[in-house]
């Protein structure tokens, strides 16, 4: 049997791969229905912009979302762009 250290948390990222930039991040906490709503409501805000990345996703902190999903958080992309820049 496993034991929970604690409960899971929602976050909804909002993420523009143009700019390689994180819009916003809302935690629910563990309400799984508030975050589903929001996540609905930014699926029709954005539906005309196929750039922005709408996630959904549910861990114990938004310390772990920041590990699991970086690249939302770090500009990646940006800092790839300039090693592949810097081999050329």
């Amino acid at each position: 049997m496993t034991t929970r250290t604690g409960s899971i948390q929602q976050f909804l990222l909002i993420y523009d791969r143009h700019r390689d930039e994180l819009i916003s991040h809302e935690s629910f906490g563990d309400d799984v229905d508030a975050a589903t709503t929001a996540y609905r409501a930014a699926e029709m805000e954005y539906h005309d912009r196929p750039e922005i990345n709408i996630v959904l996703v549910g861990a114990e902190s938004l310390d772990a979302i920041r590990v699991t999903h970086s690249t939302y958080f770090t500009g990646a992309v940006a800092r790839l762009r300039n090693s592949l820049d810097n081999l050329i």
